[in-house]
């Protein structure tokens, strides 16, 4: 799965020509939780990953008379990335579009972010470097405002920049599920 850079800039552009109202939001930390995966594409070994996030709300909100509305969020998560025997280190800090309507508790997220992993080789992976960029695309449902459960498909990957470019990109493709606390 890829999603570019130019993806994510085209769809803010796209929600800034709706006919919306851009108003203040609640800015701080609005939600943390826990997210564990599973891979979602065949490697030599099987890996998992775990890990603790947080979300920090923009001061921003674009929406329409309607209800529907673009949220902008930064987050951030520590974690391990785990295959057979061996457990590395993975830390994430990114930014992420947050799709809902007012009154509904699901919303979609289209986010990116940078990793890093304690070490370039986890189990037979060799992921090129310790510094990875990664992309995801979500959905998720808030019950009565507190408790929020997820699903996102994520890719890391070095993105071409420490192999050249006949050499495969070493990425990895994760089912990732979330549950959290909304403040």
């Amino acid at each position: 799965m890829r999603i570019s850079l130019m993806n994510v800039l085209m769809l803010s552009l796209l929600a800034g020509m709706l006919p919306a109202t851009c108003q203040s939001a609640e800015s701080g930390w609005n939600e943390a939780g826990v997210r564990m995966g599973i891979q979602a594409t065949p490697k030599s070994k099987f890996f998992r990953q775990y890990e603790a996030f947080g979300v920090y709300g923009l001061p921003w909100d674009w929406r329409t008379s309607s209800g529907w509305g673009l949220t902008p969020q930064a987050d951030g998560a520590v974690g391990i990335i785990d295959v057979g025997r061996e457990t590395s280190f993975i830390g994430s800090v990114g930014t992420a579009l947050n799709l809902n309507k007012t009154g509904s508790g699901l919303s979609s997220q289209l986010g990116i972010n940078a990793n890093i992993l304690e070490r370039r080789h986890v189990g037979d992976q060799d992921f090129g470097s310790v510094l990875q960029f990664g992309a995801y695309l979500g959905l998720a449902y808030c019950f009565n405002n507190t408790i929020k459960v997820g699903y996102r498909i994520q890719h890391i990957s070095n993105g071409h920049i420490f192999y050249r470019e006949s050499t495969p990109n070493p990425g990895l493709d994760m089912h990732m599920f979330s549950t959290s606390v909304v403040f």
